[in-house]
């Protein structure tokens, strides 16, 4: 007997960022027809994680260490435990509070305890709420490796108060904007424009607008997420920045965060590829208004050392190729030469 079949699952997830949504919670996570709720959250936010607890009647609150070096199976295992020690059963919901790592742990934990449990994200970090709380994917590092074991879980529901987001330290916030400012360069000339219009209010921080970029954000993403394995073109797209960028940050050494870094390097990738005078300039522009620094740090402005780093990248086969937009929505992929980043690297 040879017999094939085909399945498909239908999954569905709500997000609601906006101001105010921290009162709304208890509602929305009761829509989810809960029996009983655990919250896992940053251990740095306590005091959030302390009033989402008791505005859910949660059963427990479970502090995870914040940082990369959580993002492991051990700490999954963990956690595993403790929420089962909280009494969790297949319907209780799993509620975390920070930022992509937490997000991620969670997810992953909640697509694999008993076979799969109920999950709602709460992003505090305006890069969660513009990228890593979405798309579903999460994981945990392994042998070395970033995200090497994970799973493909959409939350139930993404929940994001932007006033989680006042006391977020400018290098931080700032993340999520460029990362914001990438996609829309790459797949959307209009949302751009509109990021340009927005630019001082974002700067400024005025709630309003950073709610409509997080909604940007969203929309760009959840339509990739659409087309998973349709538009590998458009996927593409968002390694723009990336090759220079994580080349800067390695020989940063965590001292600059990524999405600065990621910021410099569209930049430099810009002049290296030879995108159009006025393309860089515009978004170099969008980029300082929201707090960019105008050059990158001399002590990691070291064009042989990155361009060493740049031939190590994994996606690096022989040579080195880069998307780069040669209008907002218009891209094209190019060689990077070890000549062309040191002239770039200058002029940055």
């Amino acid at each position: 007997m040879d017999r094939r079949y085909e399945f498909t699952r239908v999954s569905r997830s709500r997000i609601v960022i906006d101001e105010g949504v921290e009162a709304q919670l208890p509602r929305l996570v009761r829509e989810l027809e809960p029996e009983g709720v655990v919250v896992l959250h940053d251990a740095q936010q306590p005091d959030l994680a302390t009033r989402i607890a008791r505005s859910l009647d949660a059963a427990a609150r479970i502090p995870i260490p914040g940082g990369e070096a959580s993002k492991r199976l051990a700490v999954v295992g963990d956690l595993a435990r403790n929420v089962r020690l909280a009494g969790a059963t297949r319907n209780t919901v799993l509620v975390a509070v920070g930022g992509g790592t937490i997000t991620d742990l969670v997810g992953m934990l909640a697509a694999i305890l008993l076979r799969g449990v109920p999950f709602v994200s709460c992003p505090t970090t305006l890069l969660a709420m513009c990228d890593a709380s979405l798309g579903g994917k999460n994981g945990v590092d392994h042998c070395g490796l970033q995200n090497e074991l994970g799973t493909v879980r959409h939350p139930d529901l993404i929940a994001a108060d932007v006033e989680w987001l006042r006391t977020l330290p400018d290098e931080l916030f700032r993340e999520g904007l460029v990362e914001t400012a990438k996609k829309a360069m790459v797949l959307e000339p209009e949302r751009f424009a509109r990021l340009e219009q927005l630019a001082p209010e974002l700067g400024a921080r005025r709630p309003k607008a950073v709610v409509e970029a997080i909604d940007m954000a969203v929309a760009m993403t959840m339509e990739l997420v659409h087309c998973e394995g349709t538009a590998t073109d458009r996927r593409r797209r968002l390694e723009f920045g990336q090759t220079v960028g994580q080349a800067l940050e390695s020989l940063a050494g965590g001292r600059m965060r990524r999405g600065t870094c990621v910021g410099f390097g569209m930049l430099v990738e810009c002049r290296a590829g030879g995108v159009p005078d006025a393309v860089t300039a515009r978004l170099a522009t969008l980029l300082g208004a929201v707090g960019l620094p105008k050059t990158i740090p001399v002590a990691y402005a070291n064009a042989s050392s990155l361009w060493r780093l740049c031939r190590s990248d994994k996606k690096a086969r022989g040579n080195v190729t880069m998307c780069v937009p040669r209008a907002p929505g218009d891209c094209v992929e190019v060689e990077l030469t070890e000549e062309a980043l040191t002239a770039a690297v200058r002029a940055s």
